[in-house]
């Protein structure tokens, strides 16, 4: 997994590519969830570039989003690979997130 993570005002906008699953969730939370505060209580993911993904991972996202909510806050998930969107439906996660088809500079 590569995983690019950008800080700005209010906001924390994540990119992850390659595998995404049980082995590199420790990393996602590590950098990423633990960052969710009042101050950047809105996070956005970008998972077009996600080779492969377990039901881990949409474990991980389910804590980011309760994180990002705890500080009044939201996760969008911006762009989907197909991989993504098979493991969202597979664990009846699919209609959980709000998606966005269009990043707009991943920005609200």
């Amino acid at each position: 997994m590569h995983l690019t993570v950008s800080r700005e005002p209010e906001l924390i906008a994540v990119t992850v590519s390659g595998r995404f699953d049980a082995h590199r969730v420790d990393e996602f939370e590590r950098s990423v969830v633990a960052l969710v505060d009042d101050t950047r209580p809105h996070v956005y993911v970008d998972l077009s570039e996600v080779e492969s993904m377990d039901a881990a991972a949409v474990e991980v996202l389910v804590r980011t989003r309760e994180a990002a909510l705890a500080h009044s806050g939201t996760m969008t998930i911006v762009e989907v690979s197909d991989a993504v969107r098979t493991v969202l439906a597979q664990t009846r996660h699919e209609g959980d997130f709000r998606v966005s088809r269009s990043p707009q500079r991943m920005r609200a």
